[in-house]
């Protein structure tokens, strides 16, 4: 029995001029891409120097167009790692994990931002019931307020009826 393996042609000019490699060496290109680049790149001696090309003029360029952080960036760097404190602990026994984390990692403390929670909270639900009750205060002396000044007024007309028949 024979069996004859089907072999594909490869315009390798072509095939580099489509953007493949810079597709590829920049993380662009599909899955279906990066296979079919991969299983080309061993055949091709073209298209690996196109590929070593690229990354070496992708490297000039970034070196060409890279901007400096200031300068006293680091020493602000350090300070705030300073002020954070240790994050990550040196496990060289692998012992036990405390509370479920993992070896290397510290447990950090975060009562004092769930008391400052709570706090607010407590004081958000004392204030809204204060604010209920001087509206309950507000509207029963409103209430009173219009009823004194219904009397008023009758008493007024009264008193003006009085001095009208006094004449």
């Amino acid at each position: 029995m024979y069996i004859e393996k089907a072999t594909t042609f490869v315009n390798i000019e072509l095939y580099i001029q489509s953007g493949i490699v810079e597709s590829y060496a920049l993380g662009l290109a599909s899955p279906r891409e990066v296979a079919e680049f991969e299983q080309l790149l061993p055949h091709y001696p073209a298209l690996r120097e196109a590929l070593s090309d690229f990354e070496y003029h992708l490297e000039l360029f970034s070196i060409d167009q890279e901007v400096p952080p200031p300068p006293d960036i680091k020493g602000k760097i350090e300070a705030r790692l300073r002020e954070m404190g240790a994050v990550r602990r040196v496990s060289r026994s692998g012992g036990a994990h405390k509370k479920g984390l993992p070896p290397e990692y510290l447990p950090i403390e975060t009562s004092t931002s769930k008391v400052v929670h709570k706090n607010w909270k407590t004081f958000c639900i004392v204030f809204f019931i204060v604010a209920k009750i001087f509206l309950g205060f507000l509207i029963y002396y409103y209430i009173e307020y219009r009823l004194s000044q219904k009397q008023i007024q009758v008493l007024e007309e009264r008193l003006d009826k009085a001095e009208g028949n006094d004449r």
